[in-house]
């Protein structure tokens, strides 16, 4: 199995930054294979801070992400195939959310965020990770994988972090509260 490098709740792992410091409660991505594009939004945008190195360390991580375009940030090079990318920050009711958008031309290049396409069924498929709580209104659970149509638009969510251990939860801070 091919490592996975891009974390769908890690936004850092979109522009290659390595320990991310910032993560997303919940994602959805949703993906349409006749335009080739994946819109992925991560809302209540969040770190964990033990020390105050961590939050130094989220703060330079968020100010790059954040800029991505003034800095001139790259895109992780596991996203190098892909033609068109971007991402936006919103505010929404007083949390931050991310919204990622990138369009691709081969369904092989899905491969670096965990997405596999089997051509002869024309179907997209993902892990089935119990932890992920990962749902899907268009998606059907077939052994250890989530599988999706190939021939129209498709979504899942996941929430990783719902059963986040007590003595984590202390550690686990709103990004707009480290910002003040």
């Amino acid at each position: 199995m091919e490592q996975i490098n891009i974390i769908f709740f890690l936004l850092a792992s979109f522009f290659g930054i390595e320990d991310s410091k910032i993560a997303a409660d919940k994602t959805t991505v949703t993906i349409n294979p006749k335009t080739k594009e994946i819109v992925i939004v991560q809302e209540h945008i969040f770190t964990f801070i033990q020390t105050e190195k961590d939050t130094a360390i989220a703060l330079a991580q968020w100010e790059k992400i954040a800029n991505w375009k003034v800095n001139n940030i790259p895109w992780a090079k596991e996203l190098e195939s892909f033609p068109s990318k971007g991402a936006i920050i919103n505010s929404v009711n007083g949390e931050l959310q991310t919204h990622i958008t990138l369009t691709y031309t081969n369904e092989n290049d899905l491969r670096a965020m965990g997405i596999w396409y089997n051509k002869e069924k024309n179907q997209f498929s993902i892990n089935e990770i119990p932890r992920d709580h990962t749902t899907s209104e268009t998606g059907k659970i077939e052994g250890n994988y989530w599988v999706f149509n190939g021939n129209s638009a498709f979504s899942f969510t996941t929430e990783p972090f719902v059963d986040l251990p007590t003595d984590y939860k202390k550690f686990k801070h709103p990004i707009t509260e480290i910002l003040k």
